[in-house]
């Protein structure tokens, strides 16, 4: 898998995660609607029949139905993004397009995403599956969603802790997806 599947996968698990909020709070909501209606409707029938009108019910559970149809819909819908994610994770090592000429100064070396790519939602994504705050860091290495920042001051083991923290990264989400 490379990281650019991966920013794709990430957003839309992110956007799922997000739906699943929402509809998690609107179902709370209606919930404590509902526990309402038997005293309500009966008001409510009583002032619609006062004043000559014909009272329909709210629609509530039809609503809280179709609310719970709706998150099943999003529940599976993240399943198959972490399936897919963990397929690809699994499948063999992780594609990162870094640039190979890192930049040195201050005992450290940055290492850009060619063509000036950033994985917000990656690093996010994986942040979050991992319960870390963004940057990412695996050891001496700090993962950005522009960048990678390594802490040593000697550019072949610098790469060699690159594709040690990636490495580790690809196992640790691949764990926590299954």
């Amino acid at each position: 898998m490379n990281l650019t599947e991966l920013e794709v996968a990430a957003g839309r698990l992110l956007e799922e995660q997000k739906r699943l909020r929402t509809i998690d709070s609107e179902l709370e909501t209606l919930s404590q609607e509902i526990k309402q209606d038997p005293k309500r409707n009966e008001k409510d029938q009583a002032f619609y029949a006062l004043i000559g009108l014909d009272w329909s019910d709210p629609g509530h559970q039809d609503r809280a139905a179709a609310l719970k149809r709706e998150r099943d819909d999003v529940l599976k819908a993240i399943g198959e993004v972490k399936g897919q994610m963990l397929q690809g994770l699994r499948s063999g090592r992780l594609i990162v397009p870094l640039d190979p000429t890192p930049a040195s100064g201050g005992g450290a070396f940055t290492f850009k995403f060619r063509s000036g790519a950033t994985f917000p939602k990656s690093v996010e994504g994986i942040s979050s599956m991992l319960g870390i705050r963004a940057p990412l860091r695996m050891g001496d290495v700090s993962i950005f969603d522009d960048k990678v920042v390594v802490e040593e001051s000697d550019e072949y083991f610098s790469k060699k802790k690159v594709v040690e923290a990636f490495e580790d990264l690809r196992k640790a989400v691949a764990r926590k997806l299954s």
